[in-house]
């Protein structure tokens, strides 16, 4: 029975090392984060690289579309510089790095960025890299592209899916049916109490993004959040490990690790 809640690194811990590197992920394996956030596009040549932003500019010391750059390309740019010279030699990885890291001990929310840019069938790509992954149960597909969520889940039912959002779903449980996803991860300032009672009711799990205060965390576990997408996910472990015990929750039966969606 969860007793508190999960805390996701926010694209690996950005206060801790430079987002979505190889080094962000090895920090969340050590501080035992419950999950990493990582975003992935598409570069030229058809890999799927662990980068937010869809301009290396946003991230790395290199420039122009993830969409127009080969691998080798970007694989030339300094993905740690502008945190410190420590990282100097961090590059943007390639999912399957990361793949290669976790194996299995956290779970991987895994983002599909597919606009403004669009990158035609990198659902397929995507599931093609993770069908070889032996640790199926510990990754969730998520978007702000809805379609791209119905997509994947109806090819792939055996991957966990969630919807990113602002703002509360209307019959939330109806909408995870229609495109089949079991988590929601909305915009934490833009929720209330009783729309996490919804989901909960719906039997879905809702992970917020992205909290970063004692504040934010204090209202996560007083509202039975599932999950907290954190810059700071050794803060907030600690911090959450000064809160009791949730106590068992009456209002809703069935909680989202009964939900097969």
């Amino acid at each position: 029975m969860q007793t508190h809640p999960h805390v996701y690194a926010h694209r690996g811990g950005r206060l801790w090392a430079p987002e979505n590197t190889i080094a962000a992920f090895a920090k969340s394996l050590t501080a035992r984060a419950y999950g990493i956030e990582l975003d992935v596009h598409r570069c030229k040549t058809k890999e799927i690289v662990v980068i937010h932003d869809g301009d290396a500019g946003g991230t790395t010391d290199g420039a122009g579309l993830i969409k127009d750059l080969t691998l080798a390309q970007i694989q030339q740019f300094s993905a740690g510089n502008r945190m410190s010279t420590e990282f100097a030699a961090e590059r943007v990885p390639l999912l399957t790095d990361v793949l290669d890291l976790i194996q299995g001990r956290l779970v991987i929310n895994i983002e599909i960025k597919n606009f403004p840019d669009n990158y035609p069938g990198i659902d397929d790509d995507l599931l093609r890299i993770l069908s070889y992954y032996p640790y199926p149960q510990t990754i969730v597909l998520s978007s702000f592209d809805h379609e791209m969520v119905r997509f994947v889940h109806k090819k792939a039912p055996q991957f966990k899916t969630a919807i990113c959002h602002s703002g509360m779903i209307s019959e939330p449980k109806r909408y995870a049916k229609r495109v089949g996803f079991s988590y929601m991860h909305p915009d934490f300032v833009t929720i209330r109490a009783d729309h996490v009672q919804a989901a909960h009711e719906a039997g879905l799990a809702i992970n917020c993004w992205t909290m970063n205060s004692q504040e934010q965390w204090l209202a996560a576990w007083e509202m039975r959040l599932d999950g907290i997408i954190t810059d700071n996910p050794a803060a907030c472990l600690q911090y959450l490990s000064t809160l009791p015990a949730w106590k068992p929750d009456v209002r809703s039966q069935k909680r989202w690790w009964q939900c097969s969606g």
